[in-house]
């Protein structure tokens, strides 16, 4: 079920109804089973899948919790990865070995394909990247004795399958959510406030608007070129692909952080707060700034849990880079189990260390000059949009072949045979938009207004967000994270 179909819009109210109308107690229930039947809708085999995973991690860490046996929590998170690292990286680690190892047989075309005809083709279970390092966290902050709360199973079970935020996040700790779920067990849940109940139809309509209004008109303009793997990135003018990628990083912050608005606002509507995922990314000074503003809920995850056990910034400054360069190294893997991923990961970790390196150095992160500023930002935007390339590519020839497009110089005198994109009308249109709502991260002052004329302005603004979705009617695509 998508968030944006009247089929979950259906499901939810039915959910909303009889929560509310429910002691709190039996609240509870009401959100575990209907996550379960959610998680259900798209595999029923996965949601038993699911619940064994949280079976394990929760029995396992009582048994800690009594006995304090070290080698049972490394057994466990040995078991996470294993757990994730199969279903995920099978094909893709079977073919790096292939190609070390000289065996065709062994690519991930063959490979699959082979166990398709079989019956025995892995599958990727919907999820499992943002449900193995929340229940992984919870292992960890328990461990380390961050989080010492004791829970009930079922507490548990909800806090890794509540349905607003089960399929792509937010990624919530422990001491984001459980608290919650235990007040709501214990009888002393939330009451529905019409603050929270504003704030949670706000952000359904904004989440809505995002995900089918920008997300197809940025769509529309990007898809000649992103659109297939099959596409010739060398038929396109060199502006053409720089304006193609950014359009895509446009496209990917509306696709995705309309999800988080729905995720935040189907959590209000239930009572229940979620953690802010966008704080304005295109507004960044520098790549270290964008990864403090972009999908902060997994850069805070692995800063926690990747980069500062593998020594943070305490230890030697060529020690520093390497831990950047390792960490998002594994953040491009934890994307997607390609050469591109890992690729753009071990960029990005690059350019983090590059910059670190240039703040000591030679250009602060924010120059008091002006003319500084700029060189600034165009550094910054230069290496944003050319490693970024590698993110939305499909293959690693596709997007070598884009790379030298981009700086094919001799192309810009006017060559009428080079293929253009959609309408510029689709890259303008979504870019307003996420500048509206960049400045409502950014600004929030600038829109208090809002608040004195609410009682009309959302039903107004949910009637007008009904006739203009009825115009991009069949035209929603799976929320691009639902991959991960």
């Amino acid at each position: 079920m998508l968030f944006v179909t009247a089929k979950f819009l259906l499901f939810f109210l039915v959910v909303y109804l009889l929560y509310w109308s429910l002691p709190d107690r039996l609240r509870l229930w009401v959100l575990l089973l209907s996550s379960l039947v959610f998680y259900a809708s798209w595999s029923l085999a996965f949601t038993f899948h699911l619940l064994a995973v949280v079976s394990v991690n929760y029995v396992v860490m009582e048994v800690w919790r009594r006995y304090r046996i070290n080698t049972l929590f490394y057994v466990l998170q040995i078991l996470n990865i294993a757990n994730i690292a199969f279903f995920k990286y099978f094909y893709f680690f079977a073919e790096v070995l292939g190609l070390i190892f000289g065996i065709s047989e062994w690519r991930e075309p063959h490979l699959r394909l082979a166990h398709r005809m079989e019956g025995t083709e892995i599958f990727l279970p919907l999820a499992i990247s943002f449900y193995t390092f929340q229940i992984m966290a919870y292992g960890i902050d328990i461990y380390r004795g961050t989080y010492a709360t004791r829970h009930r199973f079922r507490e548990v079970v909800l806090f890794k399958a509540f349905f607003p935020q089960l399929i792509a996040g937010p990624i919530m700790r422990s001491h984001e959510l459980l608290p919650q779920i235990k007040a709501l067990g214990e009888g002393h849940g939330p009451t529905a406030t019409r603050d929270w109940m504003h704030k949670g139809l706000w952000l359904v309509l904004i989440g809505l608007f995002k995900k089918v209004v920008l997300t197809a008109v940025l769509l529309s303009y990007v898809a000649p070129l992103f659109g297939s793997r099959e596409t010739n990135p060398a038929e396109f003018h060199p502006t053409a692909v720089w304006l193609g990628v950014f359009g895509c990083l446009l496209m990917l912050y509306t696709d995705f952080s309309a999800y988080t608005d729905l995720a935040r606002g189907f959590g209000f509507l239930l009572g229940f707060e979620i953690p802010v995922n966008f704080k304005a990314p295109f507004f960044m000074v520098s790549i270290s700034d964008y990864w403090r503003r972009w999908h902060l809920t997994f850069s805070r995850w692995i800063r926690d849990y990747v980069y500062i056990p593998l020594g943070g910034s305490r230890v030697a400054e060529w020690h520093v880079y390497m831990n950047y360069i390792i960490t998002f190294f594994l953040a491009g893997l934890w994307h997607g189990a390609s050469y591109p991923y890992v690729v753009w990961g071990t960029m990005v970790g690059i350019i983090l260390a590059l910059e670190n390196f240039s703040f000591k150095r030679w250009l602060p992160e924010w120059p008091q000059h002006w003319p500084l500023r700029i060189v600034r930002l165009l550094i910054t935007w230069f290496l944003f949009l050319t490693s970024s390339l590698f993110f939305f590519a499909p293959t690693l020839d596709w997007a070598l072949s884009a790379l030298g497009q981009m700086f094919h110089f001799a192309a810009l005198s006017g060559n009428d045979s080079l293929r253009q994109l959609g309408s510029m009308e689709g890259l303008v249109g979504g870019g307003l938009g996420v500048l509206l709502f960049h400045l409502l991260d950014e600004k929030p002052g600038w829109f208090v207004w809002i608040r004195r004329y609410e009682k009309w302005l959302l039903p107004l603004a949910a009637v007008v967000l009904v006739i203009v979705i009825s115009q991009f009617a069949g035209q929603q695509k799976d929320f691009f994270y639902f991959q991960f």
